[in-house]
């Protein structure tokens, strides 16, 4: 009897085993749709690295520089000395946003295969604050709520009053290989912001 009850019970077992299987196998496939995604964005951070850093070093600024770990880069034009921006604060601020990169698409190599759209060329600005047509050329955001793209957002949470800074961001961060109105895809972007008031 303990005999036909214990080999009931590993029946039992192996069976659970068996049906759970395929949803084990599933975790570790990669999809062919997610395998081309995930290629495509490792190219692009490669691509934008590359962008950015080069940005930089043709324009002296790769000593003074910070990159944080998701890969955004601070460049200090002006240092302030007032209220650090933190999640939660409003800030206001004039800005500029630039074309680092017009959707440079990434060939075989990792490199690119060409570099984007003429009709979005690099350095040409597609959003300033100033066109906000408020009395101050501002505009205002609050940090840390998730209103602005995840690099623009986490670049404001490491200013503070009085700053202006240039925040260039890698294009995963902003529109990504989607792009947006007036922004191709995979568009790494620069924003030179001054900071005007944090409350």
């Amino acid at each position: 009897m303990k005999n036909i009850l214990l080999h009931s019970r590993l029946l039992v077992l192996l069976a659970g085993l068996l049906l759970a299987a395929p949803a084990l196998w599933s975790c570790n496939t990669e999809t062919a749709s997610t395998k081309v995604l995930r290629e495509h964005e490792e190219q692009m951070a490669r691509i934008d690295e590359d962008t950015i850093r080069n940005y930089l070093t043709r324009n002296n600024l790769i000593a003074t520089a910070t990159r944080t770990n998701s890969g955004v880069y601070v460049s200090t034009i002006v240092a302030g000395n007032g209220t650090p921006v933190t999640a939660g604060k409003q800030v206001r601020v004039k800005y500029v946003g630039r074309f680092l990169s017009n959707g440079a698409q990434p060939g075989s190599s990792g490199y690119p295969a060409s570099f984007g759209n003429p009709s979005f060329p690099q350095g040409s600005i597609f959003d300033n604050s100033a066109d906000n047509r408020t009395a101050c050329g501002c505009a205002v955001f609050t940090a840390g709520n998730g209103s602005t793209k995840p690099g623009f957002d986490e670049g404001l949470q490491l200013l503070r009053k009085g700053d202006r800074k240039l925040l260039l961001i890698p294009s995963r961060l902003m529109y990504g290989s989607a792009g947006t109105t007036g922004i191709p895809p995979d568009s790494a972007l620069m924003f030179d912001v001054e900071v005007l008031e944090v409350f």
